[in-house]
């Protein structure tokens, strides 16, 4: 999923005066927001707030469109500051900024102030991409939408839509998880026929969401029929037919694939990791379960060929195997509590711990290849602990003792020795 960013000008300038404040009488309104719109043009942000909030008190400033575009003037010049203590002189600029403009759109009956509040808006459509960006950044999904959606909104007002901001609100709405949302603008850049393969990925990952396997089948054969070789909308309909239990098809799609790229260590992986996850799925059958199984085996094994230093590969490949194990353990536990036939449970108990081996050197290797502020560090370390106390390898367990109790503790670490 990325983030498209159109051509933009950056908004590194002070703000051009808009307006030039009509004659407001004598009144101490009138003197305020004039002396507002002096400190502004003269730079002095702190003091032009002042004047304009005081003004912003009195009730006949309330319905004074004057007031309001000096309002928004204020506040975008805060939010376009590079100075921190000019950024702290307010929460959510934008926000306020965008508002205010609202607001002067809808007192202006006359259309006096046309002009500046049309130069305001087109520079709010770049303030809100800004913080857009800004939110999609920090992974902030919501408002993330809601900026770029605004934006776009904005950019429509001046018969120049601009769809790659609402492709980015959508985006963002599906990272937030906001599917309803997501699906009403892709289907909107649907209809515009929006030039972007993930589009219609996208559709039929959400209508998976919602239940509806049959628009998530035409919207990803859909945008397979634009994109042929996409590899996004082939592993999505492989997903669908994954999920409808159809494998024989997904792994018609997925072979597709690797026609295309027979020596991309990332296919076989992405190949390996859709048979993974069916191989963990008791919605399955054992029969499919154990076939997907061995296709994950052998795709993870091909892409270590091709990159021997493949991490993801090398480690998947190694909690495949040891959840393979878990899976014979547990029912091989579940068989002798019902037959109590203790000669039966010798045999599984032979196979699931020789599965179990064949996971260790994939999970030693992918220690070794990290170091130990990796994130992924700690997740290895509790592998082989689990590993190591069930297969009864007191002299690794004990080796790795410094490292384990630094992410357990002692208490845990003993827990995990007696329930094994």
């Amino acid at each position: 999923m990325k983030l498209i960013f159109p051509m933009r000008r950056t908004l590194f300038f002070v703000l051009l005066a808009l307006i030039v404040v009509a004659n407001s009488g004598c009144s101490a309104q009138g003197r305020e927001i004039r002396r507002a719109d002096s400190n502004l043009n003269r730079g002095n942000v702190a003091a032009a707030l002042e004047h304009i909030t005081e003004a912003m008190e009195m009730e006949e400033a309330q319905n004074d469109p004057e007031a309001w575009v000096v309002k928004a003037r204020v506040y975008m010049e805060i939010a376009l500051s590079e100075d921190p203590e000019i950024r702290a002189l307010a929460d959510k600029p934008v926000d306020v900024a965008d508002a205010a403009i609202d607001r002067a759109k809808e007192l202006d009956e006359d259309g006096l102030h046309i002009l500046d509040i049309q130069q305001a808006l087109l520079l709010m459509s770049e303030l809100t991409f800004n913080e857009g960006v800004e939110a999609y950044q920090a992974e902030d999904w919501g408002p993330a939408s809601d900026y770029f959606l605004r934006s776009y909104e904005l950019s429509e007002s001046f018969d120049s839509p601009d769809t790659t901001t609402l492709y980015n609100a959508a985006l963002s709405a599906e990272l937030g998880q906001n599917y309803d949302r997501a699906m009403d603008l892709y289907l909107q850049l649907r209809d515009m026929e929006y030039d972007e393969p993930f589009l219609y990925s996208s559709l039929g990952t959400i209508a998976m969401f919602q239940g509806d396997t049959l628009n998530a089948t035409q919207y990803v054969q859909e945008g397979r029929e634009l994109y042929p070789d996409d590899l996004d909308l082939i592993f999505a309909e492989a997903n669908i037919h994954i999920f409808t239990g159809d494998v024989e098809q997904a792994r018609d799609v997925l072979d597709l694939a690797i026609e295309k790229d027979p020596e991309n260590p990332n296919l076989h992986f992405a190949f390996g990791a859709n048979y993974d996850r069916m191989a963990q799925d008791t919605m399955y059958s054992q029969e499919e379960r154990d076939f997907a199984y061995q296709e994950a085996v052998d795709a993870y094994e091909t892409a270590i060929e091709l990159n021997p230093e493949y991490f993801d590969a090398i480690y998947n490949l190694g909690v495949l195997h040891f959840n393979r194990g878990i899976g014979i353990f547990e029912a091989a536990d579940e068989r002798l509590r019902e037959t109590h036939d203790f000669a039966q449970y010798e045999e599984d108990a032979e196979e699931f711990r020789k599965v179990w081996l064949e996971a260790q050197p994939y999970l030693e290797q992918a220690k070794d290849m990290i170091d130990e502020d990796d994130p992924s560090y700690e997740t290895v370390i509790i592998s082989l602990v689990e590993l190591y106390a069930r297969t009864e390898q007191t002299e690794k367990l004990q080796e790795m003792e410094e490292i384990y109790m630094r992410y357990f503790g002692e208490e845990e670490v003993e827990q995990i020795q007696e329930q094994h």
